[in-house]
Parts: C-alpha cells; sequence; structure tokens
C-alpha cells in the first residue's frame, strides 16, 4: 500500500509540473500580442513624427535653395548677424558684473551698469525690428523671427528681474532673473 501511495504521488508530482495548459499558452499569446499591438503603435506614431519633421525640412529645404539668390535673405542674415554680435557683447558685460559682483555684499557694479546695459539691448532689438520690418520674409524667416520677438519680450523682463534683485542686494532675486535670461536660449 505505501508503494502505491509513493506512486500516485509522484504521479500527481509529474501531472502538476507538466507543460502548460491551452488556456494558459492562449493567454501568454494573447498577451505576448497585446504588448506587440502597443509597441507597434508607439512605432507608427514616432515614424509619423518623424515623417513630418522630414516633410518639413525638405520644405525649409527647397525654400533655402530657391531663396539662396533672394536679396531679402541675405538682408536678414546680415541683420541677424549684427543684432546677434551686439546682443553677445552685451549679455557678456552683463556676465562680466555679475562675477565682479559674486560674492559680495552687494552689486554696486551691477546697479551702476545695468542701465546702460539694458538700454544698449533694447537698441539692439530696436534697430532688428527696424530693419527687419522693411525685408520680405519667406516663411522659415518669418517663423525665426517671431521666435526672436518672444525671446525680446522674455528678455525685457529677464533684465527687469536682475536689475530688482541687484538694487535690492536679493541675491536670489538675481540669479533668478539669470536663469530666466538663460532659458531664453531656446529661442534662438
Amino acid at each position: 500500500m505505501k508503494k502505491s501511495i509513493f506512486l500516485f504521488t509522484i504521479i500527481l508530482v509529474l501531472a502538476s509540473c507538466g507543460s502548460p495548459s491551452a488556456e494558459e499558452q492562449l493567454s501568454s499569446a494573447e498577451a505576448e500580442k497585446e504588448e506587440l499591438e502597443n509597441l507597434l503603435q508607439t512605432e507608427t506614431v514616432k515614424l509619423e513624427r518623424n515623417s513630418v519633421k522630414l516633410e518639413t525640412l525638405e520644405t525649409e529645404i527647397s525654400q533655402a535653395e530657391t531663396s539662396q539668390n533672394d536679396d531679402n535673405v541675405q538682408l536678414y542674415i546680415d541683420t541677424v548677424d549684427e543684432y546677434t554680435s551686439s546682443l553677445v557683447a552685451e549679455l557678456e558685460s552683463l556676465n562680466e558684473l555679475i562675477q565682479e559682483d559674486s560674492g559680495t555684499e552687494n552689486y554696486n557694479n551691477l546697479n551702476d551698469n545695468i542701465d546702460s546695459i539694458i538700454q544698449n539691448i533694447d537698441e539692439t532689438i530696436s534697430t532688428y525690428e527696424t530693419e527687419v520690418s522693411s525685408l520680405e520674409l519667406n516663411e522659415t524667416l518669418l517663423r525665426r523671427h517671431n521666435s526672436l520677438e518672444v525671446a525680446h519680450a522674455d528678455m525685457s523682463g529677464a533684465l527687469e528681474q536682475i536689475k530688482t534683485g541687484a538694487a535690492n542686494n536679493d541675491t536670489e532675486t538675481v540669479q533668478e532673473g539669470i536663469a530666466s535670461l538663460n532659458s531664453i536660449s531656446e529661442f534662438y
């Protein structure tokens, strides 16, 4: 009898350790199918997004090729070069003043010179806008111009925040203004 119970136990253990049932296999296959469908859908969305980006890029290249001889394009490029070099010079001056005053209890250098820097930046922006207003911009250049106009508005706010922080000897406000100024780079 012990032998028969022992054999019966071995048969039960072996039967329970056998291959998965058809239901388990079907369930596993359905889960894999759903996972693959989700992956395919994600990849399809990525492909569509990349296709749109590629079409936009091809359009911009086409416009650039057709406008290479366009005087407006060359004038815009020259205007942006002047604008950029002037803006970079003023921002470097601002950075030097902030560096000079860092670690001190007040912002004497920055307070003495920030109005001049803000005025120079405003003049640079004004000159850019005046020169660009007389140009006929294609779609690509118009998008770039609109992006710069958004940056101009944000830049004015950031400079005023730095000025206010310096006037109040508030390092935190100056740092927030600097961070705001740094975040404008996405528009350039």
